[in-house]
């Protein structure tokens, strides 16, 4: 143990050096919250959130957009002490500085937090609006890359045989295909070009720990900001919220996230499971607290309510 905090201590020390001698910012205290994200605590008492980015381009276009978005409900980079917006440490990689905010993160299991959560965003689409950038980062549209994820868990098949659960596997493929067809047929791409003329942007990430709650709410980590099809971050609560609501179609449509008629496409674009693939695969990936076993028996009873859903939709938009 004693080895172990002597390498934590040692790499804290290079790191308060290195921010020192880049970014002229004196840290009393360095705690680590997870991989490359740091609370930092200044000799003059200064908190911030510190956190690394290999991908340069996407912190370019972060700034360019704090730069031209100044709003109370989002928490921004801010300068190092020096001024410089980012220090890097000789490569691609880069550090950028961001307030620390005192708050709780949401919980979509409460009411009043999915309240929250639906009027930040709807707040922030209001002033993401008629911003243009020089570093735009372009990606593919949301359900071309749930078709990349559809095809990453196909390499999952065998656990679900090895462990009983074909039948799912099987199902949750049918799903994908047959309505990721449904939603690919509506104008999305029409859509995103209307959206870089309008210069519309979503969040691209809003879970729940992407909301700071204290006297207000505020949005945090932007790392997968987009301009791109603003429907794109309520199909994303929609997916977060309908297991918090029991699946009900009736308190999912009551938020009026979207208009009356883009409820359609949004309906079936929120049933694509692309977020229980996404889950698996994280699942899969990270250290594990259940075992597989458990995480499946888990995934049949949340499919069996997904069914329920879609049976739902269907009805309504019939």
């Amino acid at each position: 143990m004693r080895n172990y905090l002597g390498r934590d201590d040692h790499r804290f020390n290079r790191l308060s050096s290195f921010l020192y001698w880049e970014g002229n910012l004196e840290a009393k205290k360095i705690h680590q919250i997870k991989r490359n994200v740091y609370y930092i605590e200044t000799e003059s008492g200064s908190k911030y959130i510190l956190k690394g980015h290999s991908n340069a381009q996407n912190v370019k276009q972060q700034w360019e957009f704090f730069d031209r978005v100044h709003s109370s409900k989002i928490i921004s980079f801010v300068r190092f002490p020096n001024g410089k917006r980012e220090i890097t440490t000789g490569t691609n990689y880069s550090w950028t500085l961001s307030p620390f905010v005192i708050g709780r993160k949401l919980n979509y299991e409460s009411e009043n937090d999915r309240k929250k959560a639906v009027e930040t965003i709807k707040f922030f689409h209001e002033q993401a609006n008629q911003v243009f950038v020089k570093n735009m980062v372009r990606k593919q549209l949301f359900y071309q890359r749930w078709m990349n994820r559809m095809e990453r868990f196909k390499a999952t098949k065998e656990i679900f045989e090895k462990y009983g659960y074909s039948y799912i596997y099987d199902e949750v493929m049918l799903m994908m295909k047959k309505y990721l067809d449904v939603v690919s047929d509506y104008p999305w791409y029409h859509d995103q070009i209307a959206a870089e003329r309008n210069g519309s942007w979503v969040h691209g990430d809003i879970a729940s720990h992407n909301f700071i709650q204290n006297e207000s709410t505020y949005l945090i980590d932007f790392d997968l900001l987009q301009c791109t099809v603003q429907m794109y971050d309520y199909i994303q609560l929609g997916q977060r919220f309908l297991p918090s609501i029991e699946w009900d179609l009736d308190t999912l449509v009551s938020y009026n996230m979207v208009e009356d008629q883009n409820l359609e496409r949004y309906l079936y674009s929120v049933f694509v499971p692309s977020d229980l693939l996404r889950e698996w695969m994280h699942f899969l990936m990270k250290k594990r607290t259940i075992s597989i076993e458990d995480y499946l028996q888990k995934m049949e009873i949340e499919w069996s309510q997904r069914k329920k859903f879609l049976h739902q939709v269907r009805k309504t938009i019939k």
